[in-house]
Protein backbone atom coordinates (compact mmCIF):
# COMPACT_ATOMS: atom_id res chain seq x y z
CA UNK A 1 0.00 0.00 0.00
CA UNK A 2 1.53 3.33 -0.98
CA UNK A 3 1.81 6.18 1.54
CA UNK A 4 -1.12 8.22 0.14
CA UNK A 5 -3.49 5.23 0.21
CA UNK A 6 -2.36 4.50 3.76
CA UNK A 7 -3.32 8.07 4.75
CA UNK A 8 -6.73 7.66 3.19
CA UNK A 9 -7.49 4.42 4.99
CA UNK A 10 -6.27 5.77 8.34
CA UNK A 11 -7.98 9.16 8.25
CA UNK A 12 -11.27 8.66 10.07
CA UNK A 13 -11.11 12.06 11.76
CA UNK A 14 -12.55 14.95 9.85
CA UNK A 15 -12.80 18.70 9.93
CA UNK A 16 -15.17 20.77 7.84
CA UNK A 17 -14.44 24.04 6.10
CA UNK A 18 -17.38 26.22 5.05
CA UNK A 19 -17.10 29.52 3.25
CA UNK A 20 -19.42 32.17 1.91
CA UNK A 21 -18.34 35.36 0.22
CA UNK A 22 -21.49 37.46 0.46
CA UNK A 23 -24.30 38.32 2.87
CA UNK A 24 -26.77 36.79 0.39
CA UNK A 25 -24.95 33.43 0.48
CA UNK A 26 -24.76 33.57 4.26
CA UNK A 27 -28.55 33.90 4.49
CA UNK A 28 -29.67 31.64 1.65
CA UNK A 29 -29.38 27.97 0.69
CA UNK A 30 -25.63 28.02 0.16
CA UNK A 31 -25.02 29.57 3.57
CA UNK A 32 -22.67 28.33 6.22
CA UNK A 33 -25.26 26.24 8.06
CA UNK A 34 -26.46 24.40 4.96
CA UNK A 35 -22.87 23.73 3.87
CA UNK A 36 -22.08 22.35 7.31
CA UNK A 37 -25.20 20.14 7.28
CA UNK A 38 -24.30 18.65 3.89
CA UNK A 39 -20.69 18.08 4.98
CA UNK A 40 -21.80 16.43 8.23
CA UNK A 41 -24.15 14.12 6.32
CA UNK A 42 -21.27 13.23 3.97
CA UNK A 43 -18.96 12.55 6.94
CA UNK A 44 -21.59 10.34 8.59
CA UNK A 45 -22.02 8.41 5.36
CA UNK A 46 -18.25 7.85 5.13
CA UNK A 47 -17.89 6.92 8.82
CA UNK A 48 -15.81 9.98 9.69
CA UNK A 49 -15.86 11.66 13.09
CA UNK A 50 -16.17 15.42 12.68
CA UNK A 51 -14.00 17.11 15.30
CA UNK A 52 -14.38 20.73 14.28
CA UNK A 53 -15.98 23.11 11.79
CA UNK A 54 -14.16 26.15 10.44
CA UNK A 55 -16.39 28.79 8.85
CA UNK A 56 -15.35 31.86 6.85
CA UNK A 57 -17.79 34.58 5.90
CA UNK A 58 -15.28 37.07 4.59
CA UNK A 59 -16.35 38.90 1.45
CA UNK A 60 -14.12 39.67 -1.49
CA UNK A 61 -10.98 38.21 -2.95
CA UNK A 62 -7.53 38.20 -1.52
CA UNK A 63 -5.34 35.55 -0.03
CA UNK A 64 -7.57 32.78 1.28
CA UNK A 65 -4.68 31.60 3.46
CA UNK A 66 -5.21 34.72 5.59
CA UNK A 67 -8.94 34.24 6.12
CA UNK A 68 -9.73 33.60 9.80
CA UNK A 69 -11.41 30.23 9.29
CA UNK A 70 -8.60 28.89 7.10
CA UNK A 71 -5.94 30.16 9.50
CA UNK A 72 -7.78 28.42 12.35
CA UNK A 73 -8.13 25.19 10.35
CA UNK A 74 -4.43 25.04 9.49
CA UNK A 75 -3.51 25.86 13.10
CA UNK A 76 -5.79 23.07 14.29
CA UNK A 77 -4.09 20.58 11.99
CA UNK A 78 -0.68 21.82 13.15
CA UNK A 79 -1.70 21.20 16.78
CA UNK A 80 -2.73 17.61 15.91
CA UNK A 81 0.63 16.74 14.35
CA UNK A 82 0.80 13.14 13.13
CA UNK A 83 -2.95 12.53 13.36
CA UNK A 84 -4.46 11.95 9.90
CA UNK A 85 -7.44 14.08 8.93
CA UNK A 86 -9.86 14.47 6.09
CA UNK A 87 -10.79 18.09 5.35
CA UNK A 88 -14.30 18.23 3.88
CA UNK A 89 -15.57 21.00 1.59
CA UNK A 90 -19.15 21.32 0.35
CA UNK A 91 -18.31 22.63 -3.09
CA UNK A 92 -15.18 23.02 -5.18
CA UNK A 93 -15.82 26.80 -5.28
CA UNK A 94 -15.60 26.81 -1.47
CA UNK A 95 -12.18 25.15 -1.74
CA UNK A 96 -10.59 27.52 -4.22
CA UNK A 97 -11.56 29.29 -7.41
CA UNK A 98 -8.05 30.25 -8.39
CA UNK A 99 -5.72 27.51 -9.69
CA UNK A 100 -2.64 28.90 -7.96
CA UNK A 101 -4.43 29.05 -4.61
CA UNK A 102 -5.94 25.61 -5.21
CA UNK A 103 -2.47 24.09 -5.61
CA UNK A 104 -1.07 26.03 -2.67
CA UNK A 105 -3.89 24.92 -0.40
CA UNK A 106 -3.56 21.28 -1.43
CA UNK A 107 0.15 21.49 -0.68
CA UNK A 108 -0.54 23.01 2.77
CA UNK A 109 -2.93 20.19 3.66
CA UNK A 110 -0.61 17.52 2.31
CA UNK A 111 2.29 18.87 4.38
CA UNK A 112 0.07 18.43 7.44
CA UNK A 113 -0.86 14.86 6.54
CA UNK A 114 -4.43 15.79 5.69
CA UNK A 115 -6.39 14.65 2.67
CA UNK A 116 -9.23 16.62 1.13
CA UNK A 117 -12.66 15.57 -0.01
CA UNK A 118 -15.29 17.64 -1.73
CA UNK A 119 -18.96 16.78 -2.09
CA UNK A 120 -19.14 17.75 -5.78
CA UNK A 121 -15.60 17.00 -6.96
CA UNK A 122 -13.32 14.01 -6.67
CA UNK A 123 -9.65 14.73 -6.15
CA UNK A 124 -7.36 12.09 -7.62
CA UNK A 125 -3.65 12.44 -7.11
CA UNK A 126 -1.71 10.70 -9.82
CA UNK A 127 1.99 10.85 -10.64
CA UNK A 128 1.11 13.64 -13.05
CA UNK A 129 -0.86 15.49 -10.34
CA UNK A 130 -4.13 15.43 -12.26
CA UNK A 131 -7.59 15.74 -10.72
CA UNK A 132 -10.72 14.46 -12.38
CA UNK A 133 -14.38 15.23 -11.94
CA UNK A 134 -16.81 12.54 -10.80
Amino acid sequence: MNEENKKLTQARNAVIYCRVSSTKQRLEGSGLESQEQRCRAYADDKGYTVEAVFPDDVSGGGDFMKRPGMVALLSYLDAQKGKPYVVIFDDLKRFARDTEFHLKLRREFSQRGATIECLNFRFEDTPEGNSSKR
